[in-house]
């Protein structure tokens, strides 16, 4: 036992930054903060809190490590007596809401009773508000309980972006900072706040690691990493069921860089080989240059790359048109026309239409993808139920200026024996030309372009479905069964799928 625990403490040390000489000395005490909420609206429903969110993430970041968030009511004694116990345990308190002219703004009431304090009217606040109301504010209610603050307060105005004083103040009492629950209002008074107390706290250190394993395989890896990294930095892990490139996002919180730099690290070597992905952080930046880029080592790109290029060079945005479903394909699909549009000219995206055809029960999975879709690429999405034949026919109809159809069709799907890639519609179809610059491409080729691109595609692909189509139609591929455990399947995802024949596998 001591050889075990004198091994841990020599690795231990291997770890250390190389300004801490005694690696069990403690650290400065934390400063922390405490938020509450306050209005019968947000517990009601009737208005979105979005004000946690933002002191969420600003405090985070400015070095404040947050201790507890409370919600309540309009209510005198429930604020007062939060507001006390959060001033002996945090060392801020933000308040948001209850600070305006109305019978059930009460804040600075319910703040001045939690201290023993009295309400006064405060002459300098009164004549800031006076300024902005007019003369006519001696007489106004709302100027008069707008300017009736605890004693005890303190005004602070902080300086505004032309590094001036600002014009109206935060009312602070002790450690509480009173700010409206307006949005825009409190995010200027949060400003305030920034520039009088937090100037000089060192912000908060956070790294966010990707895992390809699960939450299980990394477990005994990140316990160990808890004790060895204690008190010097806060892990969490955190499971992802929803996403296509990682199964657990690790996040790692430090004041230190260097101990960030070192856990990570430690993760680096005890974790098996490729278990780190590493994340393209905006989908859509500089999408066109790293297409471009990616298709000089793949010829099947290029050829793609040269149909759209030539539809876009001899008709207009709005006489073009792509069919999306949220398959694999036309995921593809849709990447490849947004870059190619994106570099002759970014203005003409929204003037392409995207004509999404639903003729039957489909996944709640396909639908989610679609709706995150429309708001990733900000497509023009036009939405028809019905049969295909149909619905195209009345598309056709009400947007008579569209001459071209995009579509995500590959050699092997049914009907696309005598295809290539420009042809006019069936006899019995609306009179379009159809054009599928991915008809040559292969199962393993569409795969290898999404996610060497690491585009986001419909979650069902990651359990076992190979092709898409309606609830009732399509089954996890069988061909990519893993194991039979009492009747819980397992799959490994499609772009494992080893012979492409079996594609379609997925189709009753």
């Amino acid at each position: 036992m001591l050889l075990r625990n004198f091994s841990r403490i020599l690795f231990y040390r291997s770890y250390l930054p190389r300004s801490f000489s005694n690696p069990f000395s403690s650290l400065p005490s934390e400063v922390t903060a405490g938020i509450l909420i306050i209005g019968d609206e947000i517990l009601n429903g009737h208005t979105k809190d979005t004000n946690s969110y933002f002191l969420i993430n600003n405090l985070n970041s400015s070095g404040l490590k947050i201790k507890k968030i409370s919600i309540l009511r309009d209510d005198i004694n429930a604020i007062a007596e939060e507001v006390s116990e959060l001033s002996k345990k945090c060392t801020v308190v933000l308040t948001s809401g209850g600070i305006g002219p109305t019978h059930d703004d009460m804040t600075y009431e319910a703040v001045a009773k939690a201290f023993g304090d009295t309400l006064d009217i405060n002459t300098e606040l009164f004549s800031v508000l006076k300024e902005y109301f007019g003369p006519n504010a001696d007489e106004n209610p709302a100027v008069i309980k707008l300017s009736t603050i605890p004693k005890s307060a303190i005004l602070n105005y902080g300086i505004d972006k032309y590094g001036k004083k600002g014009r109206y103040p935060l009312v602070s009492v002790k450690n509480i900072y009173m700010m409206p629950g307006v949005p825009m209002l409190l995010e200027r008074s949060f400003r305030i706040f920034k520039s009088s107390f937090m100037l000089h706290n060192k912000p908060l250190q956070v790294k966010n690691i990707f895992l390809a394993i699960d939450e299980f395989s990394v477990t005994p890896i990140l316990n160990e990493a808890v004790k060895l990294f204690e008190n010097h930095i806060k892990f969490g892990s955190y499971p992802a069921f929803s996403e296509n490139y990682y199964k657990v996002k690790l996040t790692l919180e430090s004041d230190d860089e260097e101990w960030i730099n070192k856990a990570c690290c430690y993760f680096k070597e005890k974790l098996p080989p490729g278990s780190i992905v590493s994340l393209k952080e905006n989908l859509l930046e500089s999408a066109p240059e790293k297409l471009f880029a990616f298709a000089n080592n793949n010829s099947f790109l290029q050829s793609a790359i040269l149909v759209t290029e030539e539809i876009l060079s001899q008709y207009s945005p709005s006489e073009i048109c792509i069919c999306f479903n949220g398959g694999k394909d036309c995921t593809a699909l849709l990447h490849l026309l947004y870059c190619c549009v994106q570099k002759r000219n970014p203005d003409n995206w929204n003037n392409i239409k995207i004509l999404y055809v639903k003729s039957g029960e489909t996944f709640k999975e396909v639908d989610t993808f679609i709706e995150s879709t429309v708001k990733n690429y900000k497509l023009n999405l036009i939405t028809m139920n019905g049969k295909l034949k149909d619905s195209f026919k009345t598309f056709l109809q009400n947007y008579p200026k569209v001459k071209v159809v995009f579509l995500g069709s590959r050699r092997g799907d049914p009907g696309t024996e005598n295809l290539k890639h420009f042809c006019q519609t069936d006899d019995d179809w609306p009179s379009v030309l159809r054009v599928l610059p991915i008809l040559n491409w292969s199962y393993s080729e569409v795969w290898h372009f999404i996610r060497s691109l690491q585009l986001p595609y419909c979650v069902l692909y990651d359990r076992g479905y190979t092709s898409l189509g309606l609830k009732s139609g399509t089954v996890q591929n069988p061909s990519l069964l893993v194991a039979d455990i009492r009747g819980f399947r397992i799959y490994n995802p499609a772009y494992m799928l080893k012979d492409s024949k079996d594609e379609r596998n997925s189709r009753l």
